[in-house]
């Protein structure tokens, strides 16, 4: 994910080198590491619909040019008080691996569907999962996927609902949703360019469900 620096730190920085008046090219500071972005993103999730606390799902995306083989990779639902209370294995319905198709491709999408989805969806790659408890996805939760089931697994990306969150945070929490939301058909869906600047509540906002 990038890494920016703030604008106090920029701001901090340049401030310095003008007081210091000696400044050489040699001497200014490095532009900081762009690094490239996860292979897949959370695009979208919804925690509650139409239908109740269960019409819910979660869609993952694939930004690159390749195939992304999600052999081992988990995703793992946290409640409020940041506990697991769930793990899904993303294989298909079946057990076999399952493979996003490069960027802009049929396939270059997963969605995960609860047990009262109301939606629909235009992917061939569709994973029903039973969301444990009477909530399923928390709405003051939060959703992060990893590369395998290890504890110390890589977190390749994360979104939470409210602060206490911290595992699947990143930055400042997406705005949750509520009844109201839920009524309209809402969703937190990531930014139209699929860009992810580490903040959470600048990537995502409450928008029409697009699945």
């Amino acid at each position: 994910m990038r890494r920016l620096l703030s604008g106090a730190a920029a701001l901090a920085i340049a401030s310095t080198i003008a007081f210091a008046g000696l400044a050489t090219a040699a001497e200014e500071p490095e532009s900081p590491e762009v690094m490239q972005l996860p292979a897949v993103l959370i695009n979208e999730v919804s925690t509650m619909g139409p239908n109740g606390p269960l019409d819910e799902a979660i869609e993952l995306i694939n930004t690159t040019s390749e195939q992304v083989d999600l052999s081992n990779w988990v995703i793992r639902i946290y409640n409020q008080r940041n506990e697991v209370i769930q793990t899904i294995p993303l294989v298909d319905p079946l057990g076999g691996p399952l493979t996003l198709a490069p960027a802009n491709n049929v396939g270059s999408t997963l969605v995960l569907t609860g047990a009262e989805f109301s939606g629909t969806t235009s992917t061939p790659n569709v994973l029903p999962v039973r969301f444990t408890g009477v909530e399923g996805i928390p709405a003051l939760g939060g959703v992060a996927v990893f590369g395998s089931l290890a504890p110390t697994a890589f977190k390749i990306d994360g979104v939470a609902f409210s602060s206490p969150v911290t595992t699947a945070k990143e930055g400042v929490h997406a705005q949750p949703e509520n009844q109201r939301t839920a009524q309209l058909n809402g969703s937190n869906t990531r930014n139209l360019l699929n860009q992810d600047t580490n903040n959470n509540q600048r990537d995502f906002s409450l928008q029409e469900r697009t699945f």
